[in-house]
């Protein structure tokens, strides 16, 4: 109990030297870190079946109940390009790869993380598992359209990877855990699950930073090579998560959605697969637009735990919607 709440109240912190040990080991030793990036993949797979097991998935009878906070997730996934298209504009015009990194990067559908953030502010994790469904039905159909759109210039990009992400990061994570709790329904009562369910949360936020330490030592030589550019980079994609939290923070306020409801829709576009964005950079677009992407990288993490840090101190002195201490 004494480490979940340790762990949860330092997380900024944790995640500030998991980016900086990250990009020492990626500026010193390479090689190690490039015979690392096969784990990336196991591990999200992994955290996402954390997040999962103690939810009551009988809920999904119950999708119909999920309507208004899908709708409101589509509106938030819709303003979220809109949002990086005014955002972009504070970079210089002669750093333009920049500006398209960082509209690529607003595009794409929340990752795996958003259950793990979820799950420490205690809301629905059941909500982002649809939230991540449903964005990446819809992403598949409009965004090859939206990118032409939105920047003029945009060939064919792989849907087959983005079908492949859903089915091993959600819908087979998702039928192990349901698998499992079935056949272990007479051992797992609901207070066990109540006790067990914090530490799986530490557990699969710990495994968090590992994949940003990863992320991060896998660009440090873009990092290092770029260091004035990625910095009006993380300025602006700074900015554009900050202003992308207060938005949605609004809007949940604003259909008067409960606390556990909000936490997933105001974390969605804190949580982009910046995975995806880069595949389609280095698919489609000029190789320096990457460096667009790289910097949502450092800038998405650091400020959502940035904002962990703020809705757990409001909860937590009753300012906000309940919140039950861990």
């Amino acid at each position: 109990m004494h480490f979940n709440i340790s762990f949860r109240k330092y997380i900024l912190l944790w995640a500030l030297a998991a980016m900086v040990v990250g990009y020492l080991v990626g500026r010193f030793n390479p090689e190690r870190v490039s015979s690392l990036r096969f784990l990336l993949t196991p591990l999200l797979f992994i955290m996402v079946f954390l997040m999962v097991f103690p939810s009551d998935l009988s809920l999904l009878y119950k999708l119909r109940n999920y309507a208004m906070p899908i709708i409101v997730s589509f509106i938030l996934t819709i303003l979220s390009p809109v949002l990086g298209i005014l955002i972009s504009r504070i970079i210089p015009v002669q750093f333009v790869f920049l500006r398209n990194g960082l509209i690529i990067s607003s595009t794409v559908p929340p990752n795996a993380m958003l259950s793990a953030w979820t799950a420490f502010l205690e809301g629905d994790v059941l909500l982002t598992l649809i939230i991540q469904s449903f964005t990446f039905i819809y992403y598949l159909i409009l965004v090859p359209f939206g990118l032409k759109a939105l920047l003029l210039r945009a060939a064919p990009f792989s849907i087959v990877i983005l079908a492949r992400n859903l089915f091993l990061l959600i819908v087979i994570p998702f039928g192990l855990a349901g698998g499992l709790k079935y056949f272990l329904r007479r051992h797992l009562k609901e207070d066990i699950m109540r006790r067990i369910r914090p530490t799986l949360s530490s557990i699969s936020g710990m495994i968090e930073l590992f994949i940003i330490l990863i992320s991060i030592a896998l660009r440090a030589e873009i990092l290092t090579m770029y260091p004035v550019i990625i910095w009006w980079g993380v300025l602006s994609a700074s900015i554009y998560y900050a202003a992308g939290f207060m938005m949605a923070w609004m809007i949940t306020a604003l259909f008067k959605l409960d606390r556990e409801i909000s936490v997933p829709l105001i974390y969605q576009n804190g949580s982009k697969n910046l995975s995806i964005a880069m595949v389609i950079v280095i698919t489609t677009f000029e190789t320096r637009a990457i460096l667009g992407v790289a910097a949502c990288v450092l800038a998405q993490f650091p400020i959502s735990a940035l904002f962990y840090t703020i809705f757990v101190r409001r909860y937590e002195s009753g300012r906000y919607v309940k919140y039950n201490r861990v």
